[in-house]
């Protein structure tokens, strides 16, 4: 409402609820002040309202996991490895299965992950089980179980019970963390991820990754205890919104803007382009 009576010749919105903003909406489109929506944007707006969405694309971005971790010649020597008596599984810890954001996420890194290692043992044997959202049975010997574990809340104890969940499944080989949330579940099941060191760790035979970064998550990649993580941009995020609201103004067309995302190690996270990005 403040920005809006200030008469603003565009005005850029992130909404954590779209019902919360329906009337400014409204009034900015009476008003002929065109909303670009930026970071989680403001989904399920009506039709015209928004002129277009400066954010992450989380279906490409959580693909990147998925390939990084398809890079690991021992993991897929592993799943080369499998048999129907014997398959290997790869875990997802999934904050929720609401949010629009989250739920690309998830998908983006079951459906990388499966195609991938369907190029290695086979089309139709890879599984998906562990929520309804996901799940897609294996229709020939399934020899890779990829296991998604959604909590029934996201308060902190039920995310670590969830993890804790999925590295008690038999042959894990991976685990994924589709944000800071499931990270932080990850963490707190494994000693702040230390459980993963490569010499002596308890799970010294998994490899995990994740998404955003938190100072637990950066700590866990910068001991190597996580292969790696993708982070957003959240520089690229505000200055595409500020051109997309600029060039509504002008009145030039204007479309949704994938922002992107990185992938950081260890060896990168501390490069130039890179280190900003990384936030607490």
């Amino acid at each position: 409402n403040a920005a809006l009576a200030k008469k603003p010749v565009a005005l850029a919105l992130a909404a954590l609820d779209t019902k919360a903003v329906t009337s400014q909406l409204v009034d900015a489109e009476g008003q002929g002040i065109p909303v670009i929506g930026f970071d989680s944007g403001i989904p399920g707006a009506p039709e015209g309202q928004v002129a277009a969405t400066a954010s992450t694309d989380n279906y490409k971005a959580a693909q990147i996991a998925a390939q990084k971790l398809m890079e690991e010649e021992d993991l897929v020597a592993k799943i080369k490895a499998s048999t129907k008596d014997n398959p290997v599984a790869i875990g997802v810890v999934s904050q929720d299965a609401t949010s629009a954001s989250l739920i690309d996420r998830t998908q983006g890194f079951i459906d990388e992950i499966k195609a991938q290692c369907e190029e290695v043992v086979g089309k139709g044997n890879v599984s998906v089980s562990g929520h309804e959202t996901y799940n897609v049975a294996a229709t020939g010997d399934e020899l890779v179980k990829v296991v998604v574990n959604v909590p029934p809340t996201t308060s902190a104890t039920d995310v670590q019970n969830a993890a804790q969940s999925v590295l008690s499944t038999k042959n894990l080989i991976a685990i994924y963390g589709s944000n800071q949330g499931g990270v932080d579940g990850i963490l707190a099941a494994t000693s702040d991820g230390s459980d993963f060191d490569k010499a002596n760790g308890k799970y010294k035979d998994i490899i995990a990754v994740g998404f955003d970064s938190g100072k637990g998550q950066k700590t866990a990649v910068e001991n190597g205890w996580f292969l790696g993580s993708v982070t957003q941009d959240p520089y690229q995020i505000g200055y595409d919104a500020v051109e997309l609201a600029y060039k509504a103004y002008k009145g030039e067309t204007v479309s949704d803007t994938d922002t992107g995302a990185k992938w950081y190690t260890k060896d990168n996270m501390n490069d130039e382009d890179i280190k900003d990005l990384l936030y607490d």
